[in-house]
């Protein structure tokens, strides 16, 4: 009698082993279709001038990182799924994904300080003013790095030395970063808003109904989605890094952030269109050529 519940506990155990694995490969390849479909969008309906901006080639890059890092994590997870019994997956994957997932929302994020410039263009702004805009959000990246480096530093080691690593519970690098990330989309989305909203306030006292005003109007509920929906997952996974001991919850967070930062990112590319739409009703050249936004 004892036999079919040790078997029953053996495929349970199983189950409960692979379950992870299955969650993070069935929850992320939605959002890979997504984003290909979104990249195949980007392209089909954008015009030569708007893809000869920075900021949409910058969007576009941040569309690829995003895809291969759901690559990488497909990969890992398929791979312990069908050969749960197999060696340990080798280092320079494991790193690479770690890499990837950690290191690419500090490029997203970098991606929002460009919409500043268009508030700002580098040739008509004094290097004083640029630099008392900029001098924030370069220091807070500056130590995202840094806490990045560390802790890519310490996994490295790590694993050679003790194999897989799977456990950020409390990781002291890993926090630091994620609450320099709140305060780096708080002051960059922050801002962008402020000058928008008061540059948006002269437009329509001039052009009430205009399509430079709605377009103000639709590139702010945009920015507002991409400055809320980062910050309260950025918020959940500190909350979850410091309080909930699960490897599956915290990658499902950073990964999901990943996507979502991404896709609010395109609002940077909508917000370019506008400028590069107002400009041509203006006969007159954008603000910044050759690292306009």
């Amino acid at each position: 009698m004892s036999a079919p519940s040790d078997i029953q506990a053996i495929i349970t155990g199983f189950i409960d082993a692979v379950r992870p694995q299955y969650i993070l490969v069935v929850t992320t390849a939605p959002f890979c279709g997504c984003l290909l479909t979104l990249l195949a969008v980007l392209y089909a309906f954008s015009t030569p001038e708007l893809r000869s901006l920075l900021v949409f080639k910058l969007n576009a890059i941040a569309i690829l990182v995003a895809l291969v890092t759901t690559i990488l994590n497909g990969y890992l997870n398929t791979v312990g799924l069908l050969e749960p019994f197999s060696p340990d997956t080798a280092l320079s994957i494991c790193f690479t994904f770690a890499f990837f997932s950690l290191g690419s929302p500090l490029f997203y994020d970098s991606i929002l300080v460009l919409r500043i410039l268009a508030f700002y263009p580098i040739r008509s702004t004094p290097l004083f003013m640029l630099a008392k805009v900029l001098i924030v959000p370069a220091l807070v990246k500056c130590g995202r790095l840094v806490c990045l480096s560390l802790f890519l530093h310490d996994y490295y080691v790590g694993y050679a030395t003790y194999g897989p690593i799977t456990n950020w519970f409390r990781n002291a690098y890993v926090t630091s970063e994620w609450a320099l990330q709140v305060i780096d989309n708080m002051y960059s989305c922050g801002f962008f808003l402020y000058k928008l909203y008061v540059h948006g306030s002269k437009a329509s006292k001039f052009r009430t109904g205009s399509t430079i005003v709605r377009q103000m109007r639709n590139v702010f509920l945009i920015s507002c989605a991409n400055f809320v929906f980062p910050v309260l997952f950025n918020i959940a996974q500190i909350i979850c890094i410091t309080t909930v001991q699960s490897y599956l919850t915290t990658t499902l967070l950073l990964l999901i952030n990943g996507y979502v930062s991404v896709i609010g990112v395109l609002g940077a590319t909508i917000w370019g269109r506008a400028r590069n739409y107002a400009a041509n009703r203006k006969n007159q050249p954008l603000g910044v050529r050759g690292g306009e936004v």
